[in-house]
């Protein structure tokens, strides 16, 4: 992590015919934000870019807004769905129009500095990288929603797969829209149709399937909350995918060597969670399968709040008393 990355600036011939980075948009129901994402895109320092609109079957005007930025700007191409069929698809679809060697994802209720094609770029052009990392920032309502997470010690660099996985479990996260992947890594990784949480159970393969990774400590993205985020829905359909998602990854990598013990915690939060969520049911593999590893477990996972240590306790020790204090605290669907 000790190499240090340089960049020129350096002027590039504009080429219709030859993109840079195709930047995938799956757009869905932000016509109120949508522009402030579009604004962010056609500002981008790189020029050489391709910006992919999907529009979902999107209800409101989202259609017609990309099509207007379409008129304004060649680098936009919109795609319509006939009907919504999901993020997943959305993405697959842009994957598959993309002429660029580099793929990037952007969220449409989000935006992103006018360096997000630019650095990253470079620094897979200058060091033959398949996959680059970088910070995002994240803002809700009111103005900031988070601290950045902490990157002590940590600068540009290259990393090795092992070191990838470890930043990805603990900084910069399973999401889609912090990196630039080189296209070859989708020639067989799909995001999965039909769930929730499709990042979790993709971004990780695309880690193993590259050669070379680069970590950047710049924020580039900004990650924008709302009411009926995915990452805000508390459904039973989305807990569900996220728990079938963390298991598929958690399996996968245990397979490949990522240590079992560098995962507990994830392991643990997601189950726990998903025992405090859904009505027992000894008839249901999923709960009889995360009932077992909480009740395998040797410690208390020191990161949890004082209220899941104590439904971690009685899970393991007292069911009955579990699901009786899930229920009194309102953590039931």
């Amino acid at each position: 992590m000790k190499e240090k990355i340089t960049f020129k600036k350096r002027k590039y011939m504009k080429n219709v015919d030859c993109k840079k980075v195709s930047v995938i948009v799956p757009v869905y129901k932000v016509e109120d934000v949508i522009t402030r994402c579009l604004d962010s895109l056609c500002r981008q320092s790189l020029k050489d870019i391709e910006i992919i609109l999907v529009d979902d079957a999107s209800p409101d005007r989202c259609g017609e807004i990309c099509e207007e930025y379409a008129a304004k700007d060649a680098r936009f191409t919109v795609i319509h769905h006939s009907e919504n069929r999901g993020l997943s698809v959305a993405r697959n679809t842009g994957i598959a129009h993309a002429s660029a060697d580099y793929l990037m994802f952007v969220d449409s209720d989000d935006y992103v500095h006018e360096d997000f094609c630019w650095i990253p770029y470079e620094c897979a052009v200058q060091y033959q990288a398949d996959l680059v990392l970088f910070l995002y920032q994240t803002y809700g309502k009111n103005g900031l929603a988070g601290p950045l997470k902490k990157t002590e010690g940590r600068g540009f660099g290259k990393l090795s797969r092992m070191e990838a996985l470890e930043l990805m479990m603990h900084e910069v996260g399973n999401y889609a829209w912090n990196k630039l992947y080189s296209k070859n890594l989708f020639s067989n990784i799909y995001y999965p149709e039909g769930y929730y949480y499709e990042d979790i159970g993709t971004t990780y393969k695309t880690f193993l399937q590259a050669d070379s990774i680069y970590f950047m400590n710049k924020v580039l993205y900004f990650r924008c909350y709302y009411n009926g985020s995915i990452t805000t829905l508390k459904t039973e359909k989305a807990l569900l995918d996220q728990f079938e998602m963390f298991i598929q990854q958690y399996r996968d990598l245990t397979e490949w060597g990522y240590p079992k013990d560098k995962m507990s915690f994830l392991l643990n939060s997601i189950v726990l969670n998903y025992c405090m969520k859904i009505k027992p049911d000894t008839n249901d593999a999923k709960y009889a399968f995360c009932r077992k590893v909480l009740q395998s477990a040797k410690t208390i996972p020191k990161d949890f709040t004082w209220k899941r240590k104590v439904l971690f306790v009685l899970l393991k020790y007292c069911p009955p008393l579990f699901d009786t204090v899930c229920v009194m605290w309102g953590k039931r669907l």
